[in-house]
């Protein structure tokens, strides 16, 4: 007998050795809201570093990477037709140009249903928007490493979090199985799953709700053999839901997976030495500043003045030995350590610097997503790539694709676009290194046209206009159906020029002869143009 989800939870959690300690120890010093301390509530007060420099390193790269991967009022990804029809000989290019103009209809549907604000009046459920989502999910996988995404079946975006899911992977990396924990209302599950699970309808209608919330673990498994994902709801070992999904509804994304890993490391713990020594000796320098500001006053044995006339008001009248102004019998203790404060000091910055440079705090500073440029969009991201140790472009792949296959999917089963054939579309990434990709592709074809426009006009006629008008609009990132014309109405609009041209001609020689045999050549010629 298989053993349960809840247990197979539990064995996965016990098997990740440091990996989650190390994963609370960066949000401590960083981020501590992200992963809390191990049995942390809620009325708790969350741990806070002395110094926040790291903390808005994430900050600063999670608007970064935010504005790379999904940028406003542009779209991060292009359906394409799959390569084994693009380059058959044996498809009409007619055809295959109306398909992608039916490709652009769906890109616009599937973007107007990200954008969209998914909040109705049918459900309390807090539904944020896609890009605060995806900020959040940027903000966990950069502190503790890795994140766990969800596209429910709502369409809703949701982020668990790191000690609430645990992830099996193959040797080669790819997701085996992943599993979540979460608790649930009661009453949010059907009447039959509440009998599934041992519990009585009317009892928990009469019952609180902080008494009804239950401990769901779901199971998301791939099946080699039948090449789909199985998701199986266990409450209390029992289980509620079984399905098979096509495409995943969770997207296990690490940020850098080390070999034979389960779980990813972040940037925090890549750079955790200095994060945690700048942290220690902002410590030790408000120790000092909080050293000298304090002030102990030193009596002489033979002094006339005794420790409470230090703390008389001002103003008042006390005994002691005075020379030239001054009283002599009483001193200011003062510590002799400015040499060691300069030392920390210098010692602090330069880590600092070093940490700074990591998370591009000494870049150009962020525009705002309105004003943001696709040019400014690309150069981030090339930004990114070279800051980050090349992490960049896997997680791009790893978080923009499958959220667009997800979506698609949705979509074709619930009937809001047509279904498209198997295997017959590919999903690409359009922002981010792809599309300096192709940035440089369009530059690239631009100079060769140039260079054969010199040769003369013969040379031209040998390329297709028509098909490189396309490829010049595909490379330029503009998503308009309809924007270039297809052959079927180029040649309509020739054949009504031409009518019009022969009824303006036909009109002409009217109006000069007056003959009725002229209208009816015409009449004659539009009918038949060839003659």
């Amino acid at each position: 007998m298989l053993p349960s989800i809840r247990a197979a939870f539990e064995r996965d959690d016990s098997e990740r050795g440091d990996s989650l300690d190390k994963a609370r120890l960066c949000a401590e010093l960083t981020k501590p809201h992200i992963l809390p301390p191990e049995g942390w509530n809620d009325g708790e007060t969350l741990p806070q570093a002395f110094s926040a420099l790291a903390s808005r390193g994430i900050t600063n790269l999670e608007g970064r990477l935010l504005l790379a991967l999904f940028p406003t009022g542009q779209p991060f990804f292009r359906l394409k037709p799959a390569t084994k029809f693009k380059f058959d000989p044996e498809v009409d290019p007619s055809l295959l140009q109306s398909f992608e103009d039916k490709l652009r209809i769906h890109e616009m549907i599937m973007l107007a249903k990200l954008e969209k604000d998914d909040s109705d009046g049918g459900t309390n459920a807090r539904r944020a928007g896609f890009r605060s989502r995806m900020r959040s999910a940027i903000s966990q996988l950069l502190v503790t490493g890795d994140v766990l995404i969800q596209m429910t079946d709502e369409y809703q975006i949701r982020i668990h979090r790191r000690d609430n899911y645990v992830v099996r992977r193959s040797t080669s990396g790819d997701v085996m199985y992943m599993i979540t924990r979460e608790q649930v209302d009661s009453l949010s599950l059907s009447p039959e799953q509440i009998e599934m699970i041992g519990l009585d309808l009317e009892t928990e209608m009469n019952t609180p709700a902080y008494d009804r919330m239950q401990d769901l673990y779901t199971k998301c498994e791939w099946n080699p053999m039948s090449k789909r994902w199985v998701v199986e709801q266990q409450i209390k070992d029992v289980t509620i839901v079984t399905s098979e999904e096509k495409v995943s509804p969770y997207f296990a994304i690490p940020y850098s997976l080390p070999p034979t890993g389960h779980y990813g490391r972040g940037i925090i713990e890549e750079n955790l030495g200095d994060v945690r020594a700048i942290n220690e000796l902002t410590e030790r320098l408000l120790d000092f500043a909080a050293l000298s500001s304090k002030h102990l006053f030193a009596l002489d044995y033979s002094s006339q003045v005794r420790p409470q006339d230090l703390a008389l008001p001002t103003g008042s009248v006390f005994q002691a030995r005075v020379q030239g102004g001054q009283v002599t019998d009483v001193g200011i203790l003062r510590t002799d350590r400015a040499g060691d404060f300069g030392v920390v000091q210098n010692v602090r910055e330069s880590l600092s610097r070093d940490l700074s440079k990591v998370m591009m705090m000494e870049a150009e500073q962020l525009p705002t997503y309105e004003r943001a440029s696709r040019l400014h969009v690309e150069r981030v991201a090339m930004e990114l790539e070279g800051a980050l140790g090349g992490v960049y472009a896997p997680i791009a792949d790893a978080l923009q694709i499958p959220l667009v296959e997800r979506l698609m999917h949705l979509l074709e089963r619930d009937g809001v676009m047509p279904s498209l054939p198997a295997d017959s579309v590919e999903v690409e990434a359009v922002t981010g290194i792809s599309a300096l990709s192709r940035e440089g592709d369009q530059q690239k074809l631009l100079q060769l046209l140039q260079t054969i426009a010199q040769m003369g006009p013969d040379m031209m006629q040998r390329f297709d206009r028509s098909l490189l008008l396309d490829i010049l609009v595909r490379h330029s990132g503009v998503y308009e159906p309809g924007l270039v014309k297809s052959e079927e109405v180029m040649q309509q609009e020739t054949a009504q020029q031409q009518q019009q041209q022969i009824m303006q001609t036909a009109g002409q020689q009217v109006a000069q002869s007056g003959g009725q045999a002229l209208v009816e050549a015409a009449m004659g010629q539009m009918e038949n143009p060839n003659v």
